[in-house]
């Protein structure tokens, strides 16, 4: 398979299937699936190099901007978590953020900055290809974590209960998912040392609002 399709399509295909705690149901045409995806990024990056320049308008890239800097937050917690397939789910509708825009009143420079902060996001899982695209991109440091502007990301408040009663409030990124809230809880939250040594009998979720623990 690495011989047909490349390393790295193999690569992104195992990451994809399930987190690592788990087995993977291997499938040759989710590798071909892999490696059809890699290749719409290579292509995207060649149209960049090519695009003539637009005039900016600033609402459009205000827009642009914040549901970019909301996806790459998620995918740097996912990876940050180790829930590595959330990561690439998200990496996919980055995608679609970028063929959606792509032809907008949003300047060169401004989508090969963000194209490349998602190309950096990507290294731990496609080093091969991310690297031809940067160097074609030109970009000069391969080597450090890319940068999220938090003004742009949408955060919201989430009450954290135990057994109706709230022991924390967390400030989390709009619309994430109880998995990641419940990461969060477990490693700096205020809340979890009333969930030591408890049994959970039921967690109620509802996103954006609240986490409540029953627990005996």
């Amino acid at each position: 398979m690495i011989a047909k399709y490349g390393a790295d399509s193999v690569r992104w295909f195992i990451l994809s299937d399930s987190p690592p705690e788990r087995d993977i149901l291997w499938s040759d045409t989710g590798v071909v699936a892999a490696n059809k995806f890699l290749q719409k990024i290579w292509n995207l990056n060649l149209e960049l190099l090519k695009r003539d320049d637009k005039k900016s308008n600033k609402k459009v890239e205000d827009n642009f901007n914040q549901q970019t800097n909301e996806l790459f937050y998620k995918i740097d917690k996912s990876i940050e978590n180790f829930k590595f397939n959330v990561g690439i789910a998200n990496f996919y509708e980055t995608y679609k953020i970028f063929s959606k825009y792509y032809n907008s009143e949003i300047s060169n420079e401004k989508l090969k900055e963000k194209y490349t902060i998602y190309l950096k996001s990507m290294l731990p899982f496609i080093p091969h290809v991310v690297h031809e695209c940067l160097e074609l991109l030109k970009c000069e440091t391969t080597d450090k974590w890319p940068n999220i502007e938090n003004n742009f990301i949408q955060q919201t408040n989430i009450a954290v209960q135990i057994n109706g009663k709230t022991r924390d409030i967390l400030q989390v990124i709009s619309d994430t998912d109880q998995t990641a809230i419940e990461e969060i809880i477990k490693k700096k939250s205020k809340a979890k040392k009333f969930l030591e040594n408890k049994k959970i009998i039921k967690m109620i979720f509802v996103k954006n609002k609240i986490i409540n623990y029953i627990v005996k």
